[in-house]
């Protein structure tokens, strides 16, 4: 007899294709233009220790914002971080205990290429088989500090957990493979095939993974100029099955090409596992809701927290529908000013009505418990989803009809 589990793994290659670029130009102050001259990392002693030091200096250089929204601001933690295949070339953290590394490569040939992804995924094994004291140990010890404490690298940041609940959330990162790697240089050429074949190996983590280029440009003056970009970026999908045997050892295999699961990124998991929380059922239910609200032109736009938005043809800005936080409050304050004055507040005393609430009106108005507090999502959902929906629809219908020639 053999029992199978799914597990999930970043497997899926969202590349962005061949990108057609300009020359960028600097236009300085009298209105003059000075186009900018493409340079090669290792051309003016711009080697890979270069690169390592320049995105451990300014951690912003990297699109973590592109790749996953979710994440919160990139703190540098150390460079040349042992984890035993290797030194981890920068690694980072978030306030929130989220996990990001980088390894740095020029572009030579396609053998280096596949060679810097293949280590980049093994230090996602490595990093897996450490616990919350290990990987401190490990990271205090490769910025030369004998004892110490890494919440202290994130406790001074307004988002930053408390302490404990932040060890919490970096342990759960490290047993799941929850990490955000990227491999970053410059002139990448990527090679989907080979990716998604290195990538099928690893199933088990829920890693997302990610090319990234930083394109240097020089100005007249000598000074370097880095333009970043996302080249191809995995997405994660169901794609392995954990198979037992009678022996009782596991194994892990590919799923069926045929199998097509939906994609999810780990600011979704994320945030769908902290909804969770609230309720275990909630985000099964905001996935069918999303999935009603999709007929309308309604879409979840995540970052921090999940936005509802629409788009009105001709309207200057989307109709905001909520936003929905991690901990499942809902605030409507932001729906004010996207829509007729009329429609939002009947919509707004809809969803009060709903769940037994009022329409708190201050700057902006919302829907309110008691005046202040923010309803939660479960107070909708499911049993108010149709009510919500139809609300919805009758929100965007009047931005529509704005928008009609009198």
């Amino acid at each position: 007899m053999m029992a199978q589990v799914m597990t999930r793994m970043g497997g899926e290659i969202t590349a962005k294709g061949e990108r057609a670029t300009g020359t960028p130009v600097a236009i300085g102050p009298d209105g003059g233009v000075e186009p900018l001259v493409p340079c090669s990392l290792g051309g003016y002693e711009q080697d890979e220790k270069w690169l390592q030091a320049l995105i451990q200096r300014h951690p912003s250089l990297l699109p973590v914002s592109a790749i996953e929204p979710g994440f919160g601001a990139l703190i540098p933690a150390a460079r040349e971080v042992a984890c035993g295949h290797g030194n981890i070339d920068n690694l980072y953290l978030t306030p929130a205990g989220e996990i990001v590394f980088a390894e740095t490569k020029l572009w030579r040939n396609p053998e280096a290429r596949r060679k810097v992804v293949a280590q980049t995924l093994d230090y996602v094994a490595a990093l897996m088989a450490m616990g919350w004291d290990r990987f401190e140990a490990v990271v205090l010890r490769a910025r030369g500090e004998k004892q110490g404490s890494l919440y202290r690298l994130v406790s001074h940041h307004p988002d930053a957990l408390p302490e404990a609940a932040f060890i919490d959330a970096l342990s759960r990162n490290l047993r799941r493979g929850r990490f955000l790697a990227m491999v970053v240089g410059d002139g990448i050429r990527q090679e989907t095939e080979a990716l998604a074949d290195l990538l099928q190996s690893h199933a088990g983590a829920h890693f997302t993974f990610a090319l990234v280029e930083i394109g240097l440009w020089r100005d007249g003056t000598g000074r370097l100029i880095a333009l970043p970009g996302v080249l191809a970026r995995t997405v994660m999908i169901e794609r392995g099955i954990v198979v037992i045997d009678d022996s009782g050892l596991p194994s892990v295999k590919p799923i069926s090409p045929q199998a097509n699961p939906k994609a999810q990124s780990i600011s979704e998991e994320m945030f769908h596992e902290a909804l969770a929380q609230q309720d275990p059922a909630l985000p099964a239910a905001l996935r069918q809701f999303l999935d009603r609200l999709e007929p309308l032109g309604v879409h979840a736009d995540l970052k921090a927290a999940l936005t509802l938005r629409a788009i009105v043809p001709d309207r200057a800005k989307p109709v905001n529908l909520g936003m929905i936080e991690k901990n499942g409050k809902l605030w409507t304050n932001y729906v004010q000013g996207t829509a007729p004055q009329e429609a939002v507040l009947a919509y707004l005393a809809r969803l009060a009505d709903l769940i037994g609430g009022q329409v708190t009106r201050k700057t902006q108005s919302y829907v309110s418990t008691n005046g202040t507090a923010a309803p939660l999502l479960g107070q909708l959902l499911p049993d108010h989803a149709q009510d919500w929906e139809e609300a919805i629809a009758a929100l965007l219908d009047a931005a529509r009809r704005e928008e009609e020639p009198s």
